[in-house]
């Protein structure tokens, strides 16, 4: 700001006009750093509550599956996170872990009990037989993902068996939640189509699978119930295979 002076003063007075200025300048200083960083900050903020983490969104997961056969009996093992009740509506409730333990032989009857030991605590009971599928069925609440191996003691009327499940998983697997982020890049359009700013409009199954080689299936359920289903490669995540359903 100019200063003026009239020629006529010849008197010195103190300039009280520098000392108003100043403050003006400052406050003016910061609103524009406050203008220029606002919008960054604004654009820093944006984008991180656009991060989502989509294996928050699976609401069914199979993470190991533990086989044995004896003579003509075969054991499925599986270790499995599901909502409670079990709705498949788009969108994830809570989720607990569970055992779940399949048996099929030749032996047909509904008197058939199962035990056995995990991390130094015994669990089993009564199986119940599906007379559809002609196996028999056995739940409980246990997370077994990490299992190797577990030995299971089963009597169906006077037969007694001992059997050992071993898991179908290497180390040159991939994790659940790798999966997912490989497909997510895969089908990067599939799944911005489902999220918006208050996060993904959808839930999503994840079941290790077992055919002479382990695979994972992918099942997205969106808010209408529509699912696109996937099969992927269980150690490169590459997908196999996918149609809409």
């Amino acid at each position: 700001m100019k200063k003026f002076s009239k020629k006529k003063n010849l008197v010195s007075t103190p300039d009280t006009s520098a000392v108003s200025v100043r403050p003006h300048k400052i406050f003016r200083l910061g609103s524009a750093c406050a203008l220029i960083f606002a919008p960054v900050l604004l654009v820093s903020l944006g984008a991180c509550g656009k991060t989502v983490d989509y294996f928050d969104y699976v609401s069914e997961l199979r993470s190991n599956i533990l086989l044995a056969e004896q003579e003509d009996f075969s054991l499925r093992v599986y270790a499995t996170e599901k909502e409670s009740p079990y709705t498949a509506d788009g969108i994830k409730h809570t989720v607990s872990p569970r055992a779940e333990i399949y048996l099929t032989g030749p032996v047909v009857t509904e008197s058939c009990e199962i035990s056995f030991t995990y991390d130094g605590k015994e669990y089993g009971g009564d199986m119940s037989f599906d007379n559809v599928k002609l196996e028999y069925f056995y739940s409980c609440t246990l997370d077994i993902s990490a299992a190797s191996s577990i030995s299971f003691n089963i009597t169906i009327e006077e037969t007694s068996l001992e059997m050992t499940a071993t898991t179908v998983c290497t180390d040159n697997m991939l994790s659940p939640k790798e999966v997912v982020e490989k497909v997510q890049a895969a089908e990067s359009e599939k799944f911005k189509s489902m999220t918006d700013s208050k996060g993904f409009a959808g839930e999503i199954y994840l079941r290790l699978i077992y055919e002479d080689a382990p695979y994972y299936y992918i099942g997205i359920i969106d808010r209408e119930g529509s699912i696109f289903a996937l099969l992927a490669d269980s150690e490169s995540g590459k997908i196999l295979a996918k149609r809409e359903m």
